[in-house]
């Protein structure tokens, strides 16, 4: 029987199921959104005596609990409606990855903390493959992402308005006070606010595209401002170099993996290549660039100097910048260095965490992978618009990789946003066969 012979009450009954299921799908979209952007702890204090008093309260606990909730919550939708298949895809490449950091996680020198923290990891991956199974069609899509986005760009406003204090950086803030009048937003740091807001961009361009120029414009506008205005010359200068490149990614064929796997090689080339040569710290010097980067090219040569010494084990899941071992017979100009919560370049830290075989699944994962997909995705001819939405936030983070430790964190809008853009790759690449399929 067609809904349209099915008595009354049973076409209301459904109208209303498929009213219930949208309403919940948008509840769970939107709640992830901003809790992963948002977080438990937006406008963080950065003066030294609420930063201790904020170290000794339970908020990862509740975090962990929390996540844990809402992943639960995401599975118990994926199977309700039945999208379970979609889940963790690629399942082979994403099951060796995290396999092989378990095992050599094990002989860290602390195994719990390495171990719970891949699972938050782990988790983190379900959320993000989970995510684009949510929205009903891509104008529902396009309305949540543009919701989302309207709601962090107005606390971020809002915050640097009413109260100063929490959403630009101080000369009294602890660690950095010379980043004064600098905005952050509801973020901890002007770069974590610079990126968010290229993201932003990304997504504003999308919105555009999909609901008309008035929807998307203000947006962009409004992220472009806030970039400005935050100070962070490294965001600022990867936008347009993300753009052109996406362009060449989505639209031009047969040189996509050489563009991607080149453009990311040229960075690490003047970046990392900065801290071991000096010809190569001068050439970044005359163009107008701190050659330390902001002294990362200290924390660069102290984990290039151990990488060696477990070149295909690796230290553990974030196990190398925890080891004590380290506070014991350095040099002493890495007497900061030592210090260092991560090696501030997500490619060094896969080598500290999991060695070799670690960065060659990672590979696969994060740069092989993506271009086939974009590859794919154009020769099926998918919907553009998305393609080039989630080509453009990628690859940005795969280049804010080569100077930030994103990769495979346990929190953060930018790794969980990179993750929903690999993963919707694959969904384009399938998209088109799976409505052939269909149609059969």
């Amino acid at each position: 029987m067609s809904s349209v012979d099915a008595p009354p009450d049973d076409r209301v009954s459904l109208a209303s199921q498929v009213q219930i299921e949208r309403l919940a799908a948008t509840t769970l979209f939107c709640t992830t959104f901003l809790y992963i952007w948002v977080s438990l702890t937006p406008f963080p204090d950065l003066t030294y005596s609420v930063k201790d008093a904020a170290a000794s309260t339970g908020s990862n606990a509740i975090n962990q609990v929390i996540v844990v909730a809402l992943v639960t919550t995401l599975v118990g939708y994926a199977l309700a409606t039945r999208s379970a298949a979609m889940v963790l895809r690629p399942r082979t490449v994403l099951f060796i990855l995290f396999v092989w950091m378990f095992l050599v996680s094990v002989p860290a020198p602390d195994p719990g903390f390495a171990v719970r923290r891949l699972v938050m990891a782990f988790i983190v991956c379900v959320a993000a493959s989970i995510f684009l199974t949510l929205p009903k069609d891509e104008q529902h899509f396009a309305r949540m992402v543009a919701a989302c986005s309207g709601i962090v760009l107005a606390l971020c406003y809002l915050g640097v308005m009413l109260f100063p204090r929490y959403a630009v950086h101080q000369y009294t803030d602890e660690l950095e006070p010379m980043l004064e009048g600098d905005w952050r937003g509801l973020f901890s740091h002007k770069n974590t606010a610079g990126a968010a807001m290229v993201i932003i961009v990304f997504l504003g361009l999308y919105v555009g595209r999909a609901l008309g120029v008035l929807y998307g414009l203000p947006i962009v506008l409004f992220a472009v401002f806030f970039l400005l205005l935050s100070g962070s010359k490294t965001s600022v200068a990867l936008l347009p170099v993300t753009m052109v490149v996406a362009f060449v990614l989505v639209r031009v064929p047969y040189i996509r993996l050489l563009t991607a796997a080149g453009t990311l090689a040229t960075l690490s080339f003047f970046t990392i290549g900065s801290a071991v040569s000096e010809r190569v710290a001068a050439v970044v010097s005359a163009v107008g660039i701190d050659a330390t980067f902001t002294r990362r090219a200290e924390i660069w040569i102290l984990a290039l100097e151990h990488i060696p010494k477990r070149l295909w084990t690796g230290y553990g899941y974030q196990s190398f910048w925890r080891n004590a071992d380290l506070m014991h017979g350095f040099r002493e100009e890495f007497n900061w260095a030592v210090a260092a919560a991560d090696a501030h370049n997500g490619y060094l830290d896969i080598l500290l965490m999991a060695g070799v075989p670690g960065l060659i699944a990672a590979a696969i994962l994060l740069l092989f992978l993506p271009v086939r997909y974009i590859a794919r995705a154009e020769k099926n001819r998918s919907e553009r618009r998305l393609t080039e939405l989630f080509t453009r936030i990628w690859f940005f983070g795969m280049l804010v990789a080569c100077l930030e430790s994103i990769l495979f964190a346990t929190n953060g809008a930018l790794w969980f946003m990179m993750l929903i853009a690999i993963f919707g790759l694959r969904l384009q690449a399938k998209a088109r066969l799976r409505s052939a399929e269909q149609s059969d």
